[in-house]
């Protein structure tokens, strides 16, 4: 087996906190949910019922999810968030590149959503800030080749 199916997952204490909540509204929905399959299931020929089928299906993503969560947060491990000047899980980072200036908290890898400003240290440049300082530059890898990209603040 791989060692990194049991490996510790860092993240912050926010990102901690919301798959909380976010399995606990899960598992709150799922009743819902097989009391829909045992409905559907009760309409007859299952071989042609869609919203069996569909009603499965349903559920059994839903199952994936909270199993997926339940794991996490048993790996997870939640980072202490102190930055002093250098770019770790939990730091907030302005950076400039040939686009501009922009602002990311570095989160772990789990917890990635570039809408919300959160950069992965897996994510290619999230990596690539990790241990830096303000004023560094670093070079991270893109399918478009390689980009650098300059740390101007870390906080």
């Amino acid at each position: 087996m791989s060692q990194e199916k049991y490996a510790p997952i860092p993240m912050t204490a926010s990102g901690f906190e919301a798959l909380k909540a976010e399995l606990a509204e899960l598992r709150a929905r799922r009743p819902a949910l097989v009391d829909e399959v045992a409905a559907a299931r009760s309409q007859g020929d299952l071989s042609e019922n869609f919203a069996y089928h569909d009603a499965r299906q349903h559920l059994g993503m839903l199952d994936g999810r909270i199993q997926t969560i339940e794991n996490t947060l048993t790996r997870a491990e939640v980072v202490e968030e102190s930055s002093q000047g250098v770019v770790r899980i939990g730091s907030r980072v302005l950076v400039r590149d040939e686009f501009g200036e922009a602002s990311y908290e570095i989160v772990g890898p789990t917890e990635g959503n570039m809408a919300r400003g959160l950069m992965s240290v897996a994510a290619p440049l999230g990596s690539a800030l990790l241990e830096r300082r303000a004023g560094d530059t670093v070079t991270f890898k893109t399918p478009g080749g390689a980009r650098k990209a300059t740390i101007v603040s870390v906080s």
